[in-house]
């Protein structure tokens, strides 16, 4: 299994033409994202520093908000945490990470009733959450705000850290790299929203970037998720872990702009059934578990139906459901449907697979300490290990939410007193010019080579065409964003190559079965031969109360 490093990574500092940075803000911490892991940090670090928040967009605009389905938690009668973690473990396919699995289900319960107390809008019943079920979840166990919980969420914390005296918001800030020593990172280079270039220091940073959909094009993500903050951090020095993991979203239905829109695991839950073009249902004869089962299985039995087809998609039939149901849990996308020109309470509805989520990227602990000093991450940007080869439906919000205070509260305990102060900033300048080509290309190349299905030949082709990318980007900001996105999808394309079997969303026609040589790890660092880690087995009784 020994693989080369990947070669000829470079910053993209050099497209800065050795600009000087117009200003400097200096905070105890840095955090760069705000959706639900980023405002989850800022607020639980704010309680006993000073707090700098970047945000790509404007404050509500995140991966986060975009969230439909809920956030998942053992509160049923006869729900515990165990089983959460039970169902969590079957989803990852044999690389969930049972410890920080653990962590993650012990919490959720508590934190539940925290969002509620915040003023987070949580559908209840008779004083109880309404409890949903999606896919992979043997309990009833998702609470949710109607079929708009990641907008419910972020609007709260946005509203809370907007308000805070301790939090500075700098919103519509791009990223360009970190700042630090070697094994050190001291803060971050950012462009503000008038392409000024700003020097941020802090004695710790958290990456809360979110994940890299949107290297696919299509896809239930925001245009800009392209892996930026993991490209930053792997530059760094950073170790990245599972990248070759992408969740497709089965069921995401193409707008007429050319856009995915997501079409929550929730209308399945509650009884939506999966058509062939020709109205006949085929879920059953993939798994027993039928549209209710994880992720990639169900994204694999659309795409082979389509295959079959000859159709470039499937029908997700919603009138099961009636128009009341539809009416009170899912007025979002109802909505959003008729202004497409479609009832879901009339007419099924054409959906496809969509690139939806990163299980891989920075490698964290449980704290969300990276192999960084100074250097935290959470939310889809960190890979804690809790999501495996695939993650279990409405853990992401959960996962943003848990680790993002943990993180936090790791950050500030890693930053003492004598450490908060603004450190010189590492420039390090590039022995060779790494050139990009368009966003559009490289979502054209990922599609088709590195998407749902692949394979050895696709994989190599990708490889080597993402390592000689000539560059035809204009605008100096997308100049950055392609860089980064070229870095991400070279990690995506390696880890996918180096693992020569099928696991969870990773599958490779040339190698259909999962091997259990390959129950491990794949970790990439710069500078570094690909490596692996093992996965823990168990968790000890000390383990699952820590």
């Amino acid at each position: 299994m020994d693989q080369p490093e990947i070669p000829g990574v470079v910053a993209p500092r050099w497209l800065l033409d050795n600009r000087t940075p117009a200003r400097t803000l200096t905070s105890d911490l840095l955090i760069i994202g705000g959706g639900a892991a980023g405002l989850a940090a800022a607020l639980r670090a704010a309680e006993r520093a000073s707090v700098t928040l970047l945000t790509h967009g404007a404050l509500p605009q995140s991966n986060s908000a975009w969230a439909q389905g809920g956030i998942a938690a053992a509160l049923a009668s006869g729900d515990t945490p165990a089983l959460h973690v039970a169902d969590t473990l079957i989803a990852g396919a044999g690389l969930s990470d049972p410890v920080v699995s653990a962590l993650l289900a012990q919490e959720a319960p508590a934190l539940m009733h925290d969002l509620a107390a915040l003023g987070v809008p949580l559908d209840t019943h008779n004083g109880m959450f309404d409890l949903g079920l999606e896919g992979g979840h043997s309990q009833r166990r998702i609470v949710h705000a109607a079929d708009a919980t990641g907008h419910a969420l972020i609007a709260t914390l946005a509203a809370c850290a907007s308000a805070h005296p301790r939090i500075t918001i700098v919103e519509r800030c791009h990223l360009v790299d970190l700042l630090g020593t070697a094994g050190s990172v001291s803060g971050a280079l950012a462009l503000d929203a008038d392409g000024v270039l700003v020097a941020f220091h802090a004695a710790a940073t958290i990456l809360a970037t979110g994940g890299a959909g949107a290297l696919y094009g299509l896809t239930s993500n925001h245009p800009w998720a392209v892996g930026e903050g993991i490209a930053a951090a792997y530059r760094a020095g950073a170790e990245v872990a599972d990248m070759e993991f992408v969740q497709f979203h089965p069921t995401v239905f193409r707008t007429r702009a050319e856009r995915g829109f997501l079409l929550s695991e929730a209308l399945r839950g509650e009884g939506a059934l999966l058509l062939s073009p020709a109205g006949e249902r085929f879920m059953p004869a993939y798994d027993p578990r039928a549209e209710l089962a994880p992720r990639d299985i169900v994204a694999r039995g659309i795409a082979a139906t389509m295959r079959a087809s000859g159709a470039d998609h499937v029908l997700l039939d919603a009138r099961p459901l009636g128009t009341a149901l539809l009416a009170q849990h899912f007025p979002t996308i109802s909505a959003r449907l008729r202004a497409e020109g479609l009832d879901p309470a009339c007419t099924p509805i054409p959906v496809a697979p969509a690139a939806h989520y990163l299980m891989g990227g920075i490698r964290t602990d449980a704290s969300g300490a990276t192999t960084l000093r100074g250097l935290f991450a959470a939310g889809e940007c960190a890979c804690t290990g809790v999501h495996g080869a695939n993650r279990l439906a409405s853990n992401s919000l959960l996962e943003c939410l848990v680790f993002g205070r943990r993180a936090a509260d790791a950050a500030l305990r890693a930053a003492t007193p004598a450490a908060r102060v603004a450190r010189r900033s590492r420039v390090e300048e590039p022995t060779s010019r790494l050139t990009v080509r368009t966003l559009g290309q490289i979502q054209q190349l990922m599609r088709a080579h590195v998407g749902l299905l692949r394979d050895g030949v696709g994989l190599q082709h990708a490889s080597t065409w993402l390592a000689q990318c000539p560059q035809t980007a204009d605008a100096y900001r997308d100049q950055i964003t392609v860089a980064n996105a070229a870095l991400c999808a070279r990690l995506i394309t390696a880890a996918a190559l180096a693992r020569s079997e099928s696991r969870g969303a990773h599958s490779r026609s040339d190698f259909p079965a999962s091997d259990p040589a390959w129950q491990q790890h794949i970790a990439l660092a710069r500078g570094r031969a690909i490596g692996f880690a093992p996965v823990r087995s168990s968790v000890t009784p000390q383990q699952a109360a820590a």
